[in-house]
Parts: C-alpha cells; sequence; structure tokens
C-alpha cells in the first residue's frame, strides 16, 4: 500500500493545476460524467485534463499485489488534492462509481484523506457514496427508471443516452440495488478495462 501510495504521489507531482476551486471541480464533475462513454485512451488524460485546473489531481495508478484498494483521496497541499485511482474491479461501473466517490470526499470533507479498500463505513463513507450515486444517476431520473419493474438492453441504453452516461453503470446501480441479478446477461453492457503493456516506465492503458 505505502508502495502504491508514493506512485501515485511521484506521479502527481507531474501534473500541473491551480489553486483548489470547489466551485469550478463540480462543473469539472458534469463535464466527466460524459467521459464515461468514452474509450480509456480518451477518458484517462481526459480526466486529468479536466481536473487540474480545478485543483484536483487525478491519476491511474495500477494495483500493487495484496494492496487491494480502489482508490484514495488525499491532500499534496491545503490547494491540491489527488484522486488516485487502481482499476481493481476492471469495469466502467466501478471505476466511474469510484472517481465520483472519491470526487464527494474532496467536495464534502475537507482536506482528509480515504482509501477505498474493501467497503468502507463512517458518515463520511455513506455520504461519498449517496454523492456518487446521485451524480451519477440524478434521483428524479432514476425513479423514473425503476417505474418501468423490467430492463432490458434496449430500455438500458437509451436512459443512458439521456443521461450521457455509459450504460454499464446503469446495470451496475440495479444490480447493486437488487434489481437486476448480478449474473445478468446485461453484464455485456459493462465495458471490461485491463492495463495494457508497460511503455517507456508508464503504464498504457487499452
Amino acid at each position: 500500500m505505502a508502495a502504491w501510495l508514493r506512485r501515485g504521489e511521484v506521479m502527481a507531482r507531474n501534473v500541473e493545476c491551480r489553486p483548489f476551486d470547489a466551485a469550478r471541480f463540480r462543473e469539472v464533475l458534469e463535464k466527466a460524467r460524459s467521459l464515461s462513454l468514452e474509450p480509456p485512451e480518451r477518458f484517462v488524460p481526459g480526466l486529468t485534463t479536466l481536473c487540474a485546473p480545478a485543483g484536483v489531481v487525478t491519476i491511474f495508478v495500477r494495483e500493487l499485489p495484496k494492496a487491494r484498494v480502489s482508490a484514495i483521496t488525499r491532500w499534496l497541499a491545503p490547494d491540491k488534492a489527488l484522486v488516485q485511482l487502481s482499476l481493481r474491479f476492471r469495469t466502467d461501473d466501478h471505476l466511474w462509481f469510484s472517481f465520483f466517490h472519491e470526487a464527494g470526499h474532496v467536495l464534502l470533507h475537507g482536506r482528509q484523506a480515504f482509501i477505498e479498500e474493501d467497503e468502507g463505513n463512517g458518515q463520511a463513507e455513506e455520504e461519498a457514496h449517496r454523492f456518487a450515486r446521485d451524480f451519477l444517476i440524478p434521483p428524479r431520473e432514476y425513479e423514473r427508471l425503476k417505474t418501468r419493474h423490467s430492463f432490458d438492453e434496449t430500455t438500458i441504453c437509451e436512459f443512458a443516452r439521456l443521461l450521457s452516461i455509459a450504460p454499464g453503470i446503469v446495470v451496475g446501480r440495479l444490480q447493486h440495488d437488487g434489481l437486476l441479478p448480478w449474473r445478468s446477461g446485461l453484464n455485456t453492457l459493462k465495458r471490461r478495462l485491463a492495463w495494457a503493456a508497460t511503455t517507456g516506465g508508464r503504464d498504457r492503458r487499452a
């Protein structure tokens, strides 16, 4: 864990960013939702580019053996936050929920550090969980979706398109809430993510 954290800290030094601005970061998050529709070669640099002007460094660092960590939020300076993601569970729904969960910590919980290993407990974790859940899929829209009672690929894809998010995020939410089985055939809508070969000392993603 210490090695993983240290690697993120070193990588973050190479990212120039402005002082943290909460209002600007919230605006950034609106744009970040639609990045979930993009392939990794676009959303990985895209997140870094979007977040840096708001004072938040967002980077991807490959999980190390036995670290069992999905993401972390911490402050490298009073005006510079770091969101570090590991791609632990390899699907887009987990990745984007992790990012917005950490964004919730940045906005809601001051200059504290949060490491997301296995599922966390406590009020702060619940608040970050709720922030990610409602930011990705607004409650009013979700209630409309639930009135359909049955879900197929067309319904989910149309709903995701209206919200400008990846359909895998919708599948993951329905599964978490017990409205779809975990072994649903709709798992094909979740994009599988993987680390590509290391090139020049830096990981590339595919």
